[in-house]
């Protein structure tokens, strides 16, 4: 079988579903959910994607995205990647908890965005988990309906609620009540032009004219990448900030907090993986991700590394 179209441009939007494979559960409790969100926001930082929507279930999970850079591939390799690993260490199993690769399909923001924020909320209750939308918190629901924490840093509820009223209270109260009348609203993939696109005739048209350029390419961004972070710049803009060289940054000592922060943000900033990282500080991969770990748990109420970090990701 031919693997799915991977269609990537800048701005494009896109409904995400990972699915468990033969319908297994990739969420056991809700700790799992808990770091599924720290990956999500891990990833969206990492590949400066805006989410629009999400809803965690027990054998699958919905997003509704959107990549100003041409990234979704790398983004969700890394997303689906790094979840499969935490949860297989964690659950001491072995082997493929995702069925295959992710289900995306392309979707026009403005004429489809409401309808398929509304399908991704509906989850919980058409699978009859709650009765109440508002029993249900491994979703953005509640971030629509009222004022509530954001789970999913780079979530944003504007750009729906604002096409119902300009003042965001009645927004919410007729985002709300479109739901309620809305329940049997059907399953995006069926609406969709060949499993590939949803939107107006206009979108679609365009859309097949972005398919003919690739030719023969079945995965390939159509527009350049934005201006990428890249290792070397992270480690020069300390280097500029704190007047401080490269050998004194990459050193291993003890104490070195440049070292940390600077193994941080690439790993926080750039497309490489831990073991290019380890490349770069003579590690091996796990011990990059242990050391990333254990500075993100130093910086919980450390004012002085957060600042650090500003300064930093300010200049990049």
């Amino acid at each position: 079988m031919a693997r799915p179209l991977r269609l990537e441009f800048e701005n494009a939007c896109y409904h995400i579903t990972s699915k468990g494979i033969r319908k297994n559960k990739i969420f056991l409790s809700d700790k799992d959910k808990s770091k599924f969100i720290e990956k999500l926001n891990e990833t969206f930082n990492k590949f400066s994607l805006l989410c629009y929507a999400y809803c965690l279930m027990d054998n699958h999970c919905h997003l509704f995205v959107k990549t100003p850079k041409a990234n979704i591939s790398r983004a969700m390799h890394y997303l689906n990647t790094s979840y499969t690993n935490w949860f297989k260490a964690e659950h001491k199993i072995t082997g493929s908890i995702l069925q295959g690769r992710y289900k995306s399909i392309l979707v026009e923001e403005d004429s489809y965005g409401i309808a398929l924020s509304a399908y991704i909320h509906l989850n919980p209750l058409k699978s009859g988990i709650v009765e109440n939308l508002g029993e249900y918190k491994w979703s953005s629901y509640l971030n629509y309906v009222k004022h509530t924490k954001l789970e999913v840093d780079s979530l944003n509820t504007e750009i729906i609620l604002n096409q119902f009223n300009k003042d965001l209270k009645k927004a919410r109260r007729l985002y709300k009540k479109y739901l309620k009348e809305n329940t049997n609203i059907k399953d995006p993939y069926k609406e969709s032009f060949k499993s590939i696109v949803l939107g107006s005739k206009e979108y679609i048209e365009d859309i097949i004219k972005k398919i003919g350029k690739l030719g023969k390419k079945r995965e390939i961004p159509l527009t350049k990448r934005g201006n990428t972070v890249t290792p070397d710049r992270i480690i020069k803009t300390i280097e500029r900030k704190y007047e401080i060289g490269k050998k004194e940054i990459i050193e291993k000592k003890k104490g070195n907090v440049y070292r940390k922060l600077s193994m941080y943000l690439i790993k926080k900033h750039t497309d490489l993986r831990l073991k290019q990282i380890g490349d770069i500080y003579k590690m091996d991969y796990t011990a990059i991700s242990q050391s990333c770990n254990r500075f993100e748990r130093e910086l919980s109420g450390n004012r002085k590394l957060k600042k650090m970090i500003k300064k930093i990701e300010d200049s990049l």
